[in-house]
């Protein structure tokens, strides 16, 4: 047994005791206990608002418990801010990106302790892009540290919050929510060879993640929770995928098969699509009731073309025919009146008016089209918004409720219900289900399926490829923004897509 074993067997760093916070009307955890041992992976686990954010904010000092204790390095103590935990080195690497879009990508990893020049105090550029450099290189990441954070893709992005997090003040303990989000196969790699280095210094990783693959590659402890009680704690050798799911939702998931389709019908086209530096004569054709995958790594040019499909992305050259004549696309508005819509990536900064009702956010581009001047036909929208509650089975307690305080989930389901509010003919769908639940997930699967089915062309981007393959009838791998491989029906299989995908990098 080496060394790092012999400590993360005998130390525990913070342990969390009889943990209770209640909110308003509701108890998000109840009486939870938890620890982590230095030089461990401790994963949690959980549906959409079973408690896990909540844990995670109090252990980081960013919410104060109801009750319970919490202990760092063997002594009781109280964190009433954020910088109480990063002085007891913990520190969090957020799901909902934290970065600041305006400074460059080495300004943001040592924001608030940037290098300085003797004289002046100036801030020493040469020294913030050695260090930068170096810091990357040795984590494999290949991001221009000059560019502007907000030129960033999602995923590189997240990348940057992560080195940036696990750089700060030698942490002890790094909780990382949901990290590989936006992260392809690939990127998740890297960040697990990260994961590593850091247990070899004999630093403890919290992980929260709803790729269960992912916990049974890299944990070494496994804590379930489940409507805000703590379930049960499995040990490596216990952790077992079917296991954690049953433990997860307190059932068992039961998957269905794709059907194939037959092409009659082209909806959508693409021709000699140019992005500059981004994508280099892309050209597709959809199908009525398909769903086509775009496969890619970083830096793959994917997130660019298909917001360019949505007139959200600038083009150099672009011919767009929908139902077999030519239209332009050069903003949304243009793409909603041929009943093209679009789901960003972001849910939080993109997709959902966070101050807004469900109703609101349901019915924000039904509105376009049904409002009279300033006049809202109100039974219509109360209508609209009960309907699409109960088709996607949005758990809310009411059309009235704020769309900020529901689960990441059915904030998911009621975008998807906006979309659906205007019957689209094509949905561009960018990483549908990041960052939610197992089952959420199939829950808006089975509405994918479904709206096929009826009839909608889909084009779907995702950064999980098991996901890809699962839905697709037709997947289009991106490399440098060219098209690096296609396969169609019984050729769409993880064993296929993925060795193209890496291949092509």
């Amino acid at each position: 047994m080496n060394i790092n074993e012999n400590k993360m067997e005998n130390q525990v760093y913070i342990q969390a005791k009889n943990i209770t916070k209640e909110f308003p009307g509701t108890v998000a955890l109840k009486d939870v206990d938890f620890d982590v041992r230095l030089g461990e992976v401790h994963a949690i686990v959980g549906e959409n608002g079973a408690g896990k954010s909540t844990l995670m904010k109090i252990l980081a000092g960013a919410l104060k418990p109801t009750q319970g204790e919490i202990f760092v390095a063997g002594e009781k103590t109280e964190m009433n801010a954020p910088a109480d935990a990063r002085n007891l080195k913990i520190t969090m690497i957020c799901q909902e990106l934290t970065n600041l879009p305006k400074l460059s990508v080495a300004e943001n990893i040592f924001v608030g302790r940037l290098p300085t020049k003797t004289v002046f105090n100036f801030v020493d550029f040469k020294k913030l892009h050695q260090d930068t450099k170096e810091i990357f290189r040795e984590s494999d990441i290949d991001i221009p540290i000059e560019k502007r954070l907000s030129s960033l893709t999602v995923a590189e992005k997240q990348f940057v919050e992560i080195i940036k997090s696990i750089t700060i003040d030698d942490a002890k303990i790094v909780i990382m929510d949901e990290p590989t989000s936006s992260l392809s196969k690939d990127e998740t790699e890297k960040l697990f060879n990260i994961i590593k280095s850091l247990k070899e210094k004999n630093i403890g990783i919290i992980y929260i993640s709803h790729r269960i693959d992912e916990i049974l590659e890299i944990a070494d402890r496994v804590s379930i929770l489940r409507d805000g009680l703590k379930i049960e704690t499995l040990t490596k050798g216990k952790i077992e995928q079917k296991t954690i799911i049953s433990l997860m939702l307190g059932h068992d998931i039961v998957k269905s098969d794709k059907e194939m389709i037959e092409r009659n019908e082209v909806v959508f086209e693409v021709r000699n699509l140019n992005i500059k530096n981004r994508v280099q004569d892309f050209s597709m054709s959809l199908y009525k009731g398909e769903i086509l995958g775009i496969a890619g790594l970083m830096g793959s040019g994917k997130d660019e073309l298909v917001k360019s499909l949505f007139g959200l992305w600038p083009t150099d050259s672009k011919k767009i025919l929908y139902m077999g004549e030519e239209i332009k696309l050069t903003n949304p508005r243009k793409g909603l009146k041929y009943k093209i819509t679009y789901m960003p990536e972001e849910r939080k900064t993109q997709s959902i008016f966070a101050s807004l009702s469900v109703q609101k956010n349901i019915s924000a581009i039904w509105l376009f089209d049904e409002s009279k001047g300033f006049i809202v036909n109100g039974k219509n929208e109360d209508k609209l918004c009960k309907d699409y509650m109960d088709q996607l089975s949005i758990k809310a307690a009411s059309g009235a409720q704020t769309i900020f305080n529901l689960s990441g989930g059915n904030q998911q389901k009621t975008v998807l219900a906006r979309i659906l509010a205007v019957s689209p003919r094509v949905i561009i769908l960018n990483d549908p289900t990041r960052g939610i639940d197992v089952g959420s997930k199939e829950e808006i699967y089975t509405i994918i399926r479904k709206l096929a089915k009826e009839g909608a062309s889909i084009i779907l981007v995702s950064s999980e490829l098991d996901e890809l393959c699962y839905l697709s009838h037709r997947v289009m791998v991106l490399s440098r923004g060219q098209i690096y491989g296609e396969f169609t029906d019984e050729e769409v299989t993880m064993d296929n897509v993925l060795p193209c995908a890496v291949r092509g990098k």
